[in-house]
């Protein structure tokens, strides 16, 4: 079979089961078959429907966006693709990451879906982990600032990250070493120095990890690490608790912000029924967007309005700095933290804006954090860590 018969049996089985597996926003069959002319080395892709592809429709799946082409791709984008990257379609998300939707997972869904598929997600809280542990994938989000965010329709800037989604480990270290590094597009990425194809073979035994689990979930994996020889702790880190409420302000206050460009007027889906500026920005905004971005927006405004600002935001990002702290602090003194793939660990881990990876193993999967721009060494302790994983389960 040559390579444009698989991909036309790839788009076999998209057009036959999307209706079912509920993945796909836009299938793009046509400029995939282009994109295999002259490409030595291709590879197939999916993208989030919140970031930006040349040409292809990129909704957020919203209303608000629905005949949007942008006239370029994400800085992800057009790695991927000069690096031989072929795209078959752009996967269902929440409404700008917030909202309803038929399958909050759509990127999982297609990766899962399909053979040696590549997922582009974006994740400011932790639903990208949740459905990789869903759809037993990997699941991994770089230190924020790693991968360039130009290109994606934000949610909450500060949070915002692109991840990568695999049903094999070894796909993840490949696209991570094409997606990486400073973007000139993007004030708040960073180089990387480092080659993630290249990674060492660690001892995991001389490697301190701490378990965060405080609700008894993780016996499986507690076992398994015992099993093979990896001394754990338990530790609690202060103030976890307050994560997911401080995400929810922060979170909030941004997207009502970065939402305030979607009038009618300059960007975005325009009512018909208005006879004033006033009523053609609120019917836009009214029929344009959904009941829960609505209400995120609604939530932002209360906690940046006069009066509130300092009682709630401030407050947010007092706890904010908190918990990074104490996390950090924690990472000082061990490798990696390892816990349940839950928001109210995830949420945390995105607040301090560290490295993370979730793997399909346990009950309640497997989520492993280390400090920022460490990834490589988690890479390779996650890559030997499988190993271990493969060995017992052929035991």
């Amino acid at each position: 079979m040559n390579i444009k018969e698989n991909y036309l049996q790839y788009f076999e089985s998209i057009e036959r089961d999307n209706g079912e597996i509920k993945a796909y926003k836009t299938i793009t069959k046509d400029e995939a078959m282009k994109a295999l002319e002259n490409n030595d080395n291709p590879f197939p892709v999916v993208f989030a429907d919140q970031i930006s592809t040349k040409g292809i429709r990129t909704t957020a799946n919203s209303k608000m966006l629905e005949n949007y082409i942008p006239p370029f791709d994400a800085t992800v984008v057009e790695r991927i693709k000069e690096a031989g990257g072929v795209i078959l379609g752009k996967t269902i998300t929440k409404e700008f990451g917030v909202g309803e939707t038929e399958n909050s997972f759509g990127a999982c869904a297609a990766v899962a879906h399909g053979d040696n598929i590549v997922g582009f997600s974006t994740g400011h809280k932790g639903f990208m982990h949740l459905g990789a542990h869903e759809y037993k994938l990997f699941a991994y989000k770089p230190t924020y600032g790693m991968i360039s965010r130009y290109g994606i329709i934000p949610v909450a800037s500060s949070l915002d990250r692109v991840g990568v989604l695999s049903k094999t480990f070894d796909n993840i270290p490949k696209v991570l070493n094409i997606i990486c590094g400073k973007d000139e597009k993007d004030s708040g990425s960073f180089p990387c120095e480092s080659n993630f194809l290249d990674l060492e073979d660690i001892n995991l035994h001389e490697q301190r990890v701490v378990n965060l689990d405080k609700f008894g979930h993780f016996e499986d994996v507690e076992n398994f690490f015992e099993k093979i020889n990896i001394p754990v702790e338990k530790r609690n880190i202060e103030g976890l608790e307050y994560a997911l409420s401080t995400y929810e302000i922060i979170s909030s206050g941004e997207f009502a912000t970065n939402m305030e460009r979607f009038d009618g007027i300059s960007f975005g889906y325009r009512s018909d029924n208005y006879n004033n500026v006033e009523e053609l920005y609120k019917n836009s905004r009214t029929e344009g967007l959904g009941r829960s971005v609505k209400q995120k927006i609604m939530f932002g405004n209360f906690v940046l309005s006069e009066g509130n600002y300092e009682d709630f935001y401030v407050q947010a990002l007092k706890a904010r700095t908190m918990i990074k702290d104490n996390i950090e602090k924690l990472l000082d003194e061990v490798e990696f933290l390892i816990a349940p793939v839950s928001l109210y660990y995830t949420a945390g881990l995105n607040l301090a804006g560290l490295p993370s990876i979730s793997i399909p193993f346990g009950e309640e999967g497997l989520l492993i954090t280390t400090k920022a721009f460490n990834d490589k060494r988690l890479l390779e302790f996650v890559n030997k860590l499988i190993l271990e994983i493969e060995g017992d389960s052929n035991d």
